[in-house]
């Protein structure tokens, strides 16, 4: 069963309960309400025609000394009161001594006829003729012998009741009908809220994340619906953060084997050099330092690439780092690319510190000058320079083929290559400007492109602050 069906359910039950017990409440309180002033009344109707009795036979008496004790004269008496109140539902009955001298009503219980000098009136309920009446007796004031009985037909209170119950009944009906089409309704439109997230919920189950629910109200459902929504906003923000951990991934074996290479081609070049080359003492000491200098680099590579895929989110160490020694270092990890094109490098550290990762900058920086080398043409220089403006800014330059403005958009993409011919001549794979990109992010820097087809293209990276990492 529904949650709804049963909110609804209970109000039902609920409000069935409580309206009858309410119509019973009234009807027994109006039933009891009448009854109390049908007696009142009727006490004092016996009373104006007890003293009216009691004048008759006092006027009586005048004339005819003997007609407080004649009962065929007292029978006389109050025949025609009784005659006048008999329409009126009221029938009266006079008794000499305990016996009956004159009678309109049948049937009358003698246990309450049994007054004694100290009961002034005798009130009670029964029934005659099935109808209801209230029977009220009293002795005659100044003839105790007398007793004088009167009945008032109070059944209408009966039918009364029986009337105002079939009302209520009715009524009862009517608004029980309405109640249940009211709530329904109200329950659905108050429901909506809930069978719009239980309809969001099943669409973001099935894979639809960017689904939301539409927060109108301010209520508790509206609450509900703002709570959904930011959980369901999270639930997006994991999953597209897990996709993006598994492109990350393939493109962190992308990207290593893209940064093995240059190092292996030095490695695999030195070595071959080494086994048929004849070369002096100091000849081999050179080679074999550089060996050992790039297996160290290409070490250190490997770890950094690891840390830069996995630990995307997490701050690198960053320290200062002497701009003319790092240029250096980038002159003599370069020299396998720009010298069988021979290309000219020019550094200018005009800017002295710099903070960053040294590998990851070395990084950064090789792989602009290798893609400024694969435009360039032979004898062509490339220009790295640090200096500061507003920010530090390291800048490359080259004066190569350029790009198009549609491929400066995109170039910071993984894998793509403006001329693919040129980049499988030089070994490019279209990975180095994406490593870039993810080197100066991790760095907080921003990176601007400008190029000009047969002109040339400069990359500048514009880092935070210059005395703080």
């Amino acid at each position: 069963m529904k949650f709804w069906h049963k909110i609804f359910i209970g109000i039902f039950i609920i409000f069935t309960i409580t309206f009858n017990a309410g119509v019973l409440y009234l009807t027994s309180y109006a039933y009891d309400f009448n009854r109390r002033r049908e007696i009142e009344n009727g006490v004092r109707e016996q009373e104006v025609i007890l003293s009216s009795i009691t004048s008759r036979i006092t006027n009586a008496e005048t004339i005819f000394p003997d007609a407080p004790r004649n009962e065929l004269r007292l029978a006389a008496l109050i025949s025609p009161l009784a005659e006048f109140y008999k329409p009126q539902g009221v029938l009266l009955a006079l008794l000499y001594d305990g016996s009956v001298i004159y009678d309109d009503i049948s049937n009358i219980d003698m246990g309450m006829l049994a007054l004694d000098s100290a009961m002034q009136k005798s009130i009670m309920e029964d029934t005659i003729d099935g109808k209801r009446f209230i029977i009220v007796a009293s002795q005659l004031p100044d003839y105790p012998h007398l007793t004088f009985i009167y009945a008032r037909d109070i059944s209408q209170i009966d039918v009364f009741r029986t009337n105002i119950s079939r009302a209520f009944a009715v009524v009862n009906a009517i608004v029980l009908v309405f109640l249940c089409i009211t709530v329904y309704l109200l329950l659905r439109r108050m429901m909506k809220p809930i069978t719009d997230l239980k309809a969001t919920a099943a669409e973001i189950a099935d894979g639809a994340y960017d689904k939301r629910v539409s927060v109108s109200s301010r209520d508790e459902f509206g609450a509900l619906a703002g709570s959904f929504n930011r959980m369901a906003d999270s639930v997006e923000e994991h999953m597209k953060r897990l996709t993006k951990a598994s492109e990350d991934k393939q493109q962190f074996i992308d990207d290593l084997t893209h940064e093995i290479k240059t190092p292996l081609t030095s490695i695999l070049g030195y070595s071959e050099y080494l086994q048929n080359a004849k070369f002096t003492e100091n000849e081999r000491v050179i080679a074999t330092g550089y060996l050992y200098e790039t297996a160290i680099r290409l070490n250190s590579l490997s770890e950094k690439l690891l840390d830069l895929t996995y630990s995307r989110d997490e701050n690198i160490e960053k320290k200062a780092l002497d701009t003319g020694t790092l240029f250096t270092e980038l002159t003599a990890i370069a020299l396998p690319v720009l010298v069988p094109r021979n290309i000219n490098l020019i550094t200018l550290p005009d800017l002295p510190v710099i903070f960053g990762d040294e590998t990851l900058l070395l990084a950064m920086l090789r792989n602009l000058v290798e893609n400024a080398a694969r435009a360039s043409k032979e004898g062509d220089s490339i220009t790295v320079r640090a200096y500061e403006e507003s920010c530090p800014i390291i800048e490359v330059t080259d004066s190569g083929c350029g790009m198009e403005q549609k491929d400066v958009e995109r170039i910071m993409a993984p894998f793509y290559r403006v001329d693919k011919s040129r980049s499988r001549k030089f070994g490019g794979v279209g990975l180095g400007l994406s490593i870039v990109s993810q080197i100066a992010s991790l760095h907080g820097a921003r990176i601007d492109v400008v190029s000009v087809p047969e002109v040339g293209t400069t990359v500048k990276i514009f880092f935070r602050s210059l005395t703080t990492p």
